[in-house]
């Protein structure tokens, strides 16, 4: 059965465009158009030129907010293997709250901090990968905005917690790390970078 509109409905819709018609012939709008052609064509003006600004903010493409780098950021003690806080502006390795590495180096290692819960607890997070500045690499300051890998990755080192040897970030080794802590796990869970609650 298909869905109709009643007749008195129709018939009711159509005597109101017929009264909104006759309304309009009323105002004599051709007749006030045709006496007023500059004013009508200031306004068809207006009106295009609104209409190109609105497309022009639809297709824009905004460049993506700044990134801000946090306050506080994950560091991981070599010596203790847990988890610090410690300033967003430390690049590593920073003293640790252990102590020296046994090389007598600091202990402290900037971590890339991982869960797959939204609102993890302590015991949900674990330890993507570390990162230290590559000494031998001439980038300067590095960047923490992960959004642009091939500048982040630039003059960085990183490794696994498990790993012995570090590898340049932008390495295909580097590459496959970062690669490998995007996966999700057998779960189908997929892991979510956690930044420390300021």
């Amino acid at each position: 059965m298909a869905f109709g509109i009643p007749d008195l409905l129709s018939r009711e819709i159509r005597h109101r465009m017929e009264r909104v018609q006759d309304g309009i012939k009323r105002l004599q709008l051709r007749t006030w158009i045709n006496n007023h052609q500059g004013l009508v064509l200031g306004v068809a003006i207006v009106s295009v030129l609104l209409l190109a600004m609105v497309l022009v903010r639809v297709f824009k493409s905004e460049p993506a907010p700044a990134f801000r780098q946090p306050k506080f950021v994950w560091f991981y003690d070599a010596n203790a293997g847990k988890l610090f806080l410690s300033s967003g502006k430390d690049s590593g390795p920073i003293e640790a709250p252990s102590g020296p590495a046994p090389g007598g180096e600091p202990a402290g290692l900037r971590a890339h901090v991982y869960s797959y819960v939204l609102d993890p607890k302590e015991s949900d997070l674990f330890v993507g990968f570390l990162e230290k500045p590559d000494p031998d690499s001439a980038a300067g300051r590095l960047s923490h905005d992960m959004r642009d890998f091939e500048r982040w990755a630039r003059g960085r080192l990183i490794k696994r917690v498990k790993d012995k040897q570090w590898v340049p970030a932008a390495s295909p080794q580097g590459q496959a790390i970062v690669q490998e802590i995007m996966r999700p796990n057998k779960k189908g869970q997929t892991p979510i970078y956690q930044m420390p609650k300021e």
